[in-house]
């Protein structure tokens, strides 16, 4: 209840294991409605959530803040193996 469905976006990386990557939330992109600096100070937190297969987003990402770290509107694998190959969906929420 409350909530409201800004878009639903898939973007394929295809990534070397080893190498970094930058994944961006979809909720940001320039032609989307929201602006992380305006959501971040209107008290909004934005979560990242991954699954291993299709509908299975339930746990929020833990970030380690080395390897895998959480970056304004992105999230980086610094790097990348094999284990972060999945499906990531960003989900704006209240704190």
């Amino acid at each position: 209840d409350g909530c409201t469905d800004w878009s639903v976006d898939y973007k394929k990386y295809q990534v070397l294991v080893g190498e970094p990557v930058r994944i961006k939330c979809a909720l940001f992109y320039g032609y989307i409605r929201a602006n992380y600096s305006l959501a971040q100070s209107a008290g909004l937190s934005l979560m990242w959530y991954k699954s291993s297969g299709p509908g299975d987003f339930e746990e929020p990402i833990a970030f380690d803040g080395t390897r895998m770290s959480k970056e304004e509107d992105s999230i980086w694998f610094r790097p990348t193996v094999v284990q972060d190959s999945g499906l990531y969906a960003c989900v704006i929420r209240t704190v």
